[in-house]
């Protein structure tokens, strides 16, 4: 069985496959029932797993462990821990807290619509809302991706290369039970989109999550390293992963092909602007720009050796870069040169957006940091 530890982990933002993506042991749960004074096995029903049982009420919802936002049209919407899912139609002053019906940790969110949008997560958790995020429900578990992923193993010939190996892998996906989390998602639209995680997990959905398809013998990835991000680019579908892993996909998401970069640690983010730019940031502070069309990278100057764990890009194609130490980095020529914004220094960033007000909402794992236009202040 696949341990839950991750290789090259992306720091804070995944949580990885930790205890919040993992199955409790029965002896911690026991441990648990001793020390807090639980009743004993039996004396009363076992709670529900995680992505069995709907997201607790919080208090203050903005100030609780956050993985991702997105934005929806107008509206904000953040995801979390313990299936926190958050709104706001105020540019981040205030936040209501959604109807989730798991309690998983939530990693990705994105919006192709103000009203359609999917979050993603840990036991291979795929929810949908209709409403802009105000309610959601589940359109994949990790029992059904494992089951999908061994349904393409079996379609594919016999003897054609790697069927074996795919085979084998979906095998112990389905084995290990709903273990694995998906790390990003990306729509195109209303209908179309991709889920990507753990151990080459990768799935497509053509009719807005109705049914899923394995895609991971059509991804030229046979160490089956981790998927960390996904974007869209003028050149087609980028993915991310562990161990300097970049592919790219030119026919809609069909299939993907390894793409040569310059560094060999883990990519955690990946950033487009709309002429084709690409950047490309993780481990180390290792980040590289490839521009439109061209074939080289070039080393983005990160002066410092955090992690880089989040980007994003705003209406006007600033490019933000934010590093595990929390300090933030903003470009206006895609990574060419980079300034700090000096009065932005964040806890245990996770993902960061820039509003068209220029607020900059960025989450941690303390919760929602706002800026105001005014705080965003570039040091050379």
């Amino acid at each position: 069985m696949k341990s839950g530890i991750f290789r090259g982990r992306r720091p804070a933002a995944l949580i990885a496959a930790g205890a919040a993506g993992r199955r409790v042991l029965p002896g911690l749960i026991l441990m648990g029932a001793a020390i807090f004074g639980l009743a004993a096995p039996g004396a009363s029903r076992a709670m529900p797993e995680a992505d069995e049982r709907p997201a607790l009420r919080v208090e203050h919802p903005e100030r609780a462990a956050l993985q991702a936002i997105a934005r929806a049209g107008s509206r904000v919407v953040a995801v979390g821990e313990r299936g926190l899912i958050l709104w706001s139609d105020d540019a981040g002053r205030s936040w209501r807290q959604a109807q989730v019906p798991v309690s998983v940790t939530l990693t990705a969110v994105t919006f192709p619509t103000p009203q359609e949008g999917w979050a993603v997560g840990h036991f291979g958790t795929v929810l949908h809302t209709r409403d802009g995020g105000q309610t959601w429900e589940r359109q994949l578990d990790g029992r059904t991706a494992a089951q999908r992923m061994l349904d393409a193993a079996l379609a594919l010939d016999a003897a054609s290369e790697g069927a074996a190996r795919h085979l084998a892998a979906a095998r112990r996906m389905v084995a290990d039970g709903p273990d694995k989390p998906f790390l990003d998602v990306y729509f195109s639209d209303a209908r179309h989109g991709l889920v990507v995680g753990a151990y080459n997990l990768i799935l497509r959905t053509v009719d807005g999550g109705r049914s899923w398809h394995s895609l991971a013998a059509q991804v030229e990835n046979p160490m089956a390293l981790h998927l960390y991000a996904i974007q869209s680019t003028s050149e087609g579908l980028y993915l991310a992963g562990e161990q300097g892993l970049v592919l790219l996909s030119r026919d809609g998401g069909a299939h993907f092909r390894q793409v040569t970069t310059p560094y060999q640690g883990s990519y955690f983010t990946l950033r487009a602007s709309p002429r084709g730019d690409l950047v490309v940031a993780g481990l180390r502070g290792r980040a590289f720009r490839r521009p439109a069309g061209g074939e080289r990278w070039e080393p983005v100057p990160v002066p410092e050796h955090a992690s880089v764990i989040a980007s994003a890009l705003d209406d006007h194609g600033r490019l933000l870069l934010a590093t595990q130490s929390g300090q933030v980095y903003a470009s206006t020529d895609m990574g060419r040169s980079l300034s700090a914004l000096d009065a932005v220094r964040l806890p245990q960033v996770t993902s960061l957006t820039l509003l068209p007000e220029g607020i900059l909402l960025a989450t941690t794992l303390q919760g929602i940091v706002r800026k105001s236009a005014e705080s965003l202040i570039l040091r050379d």
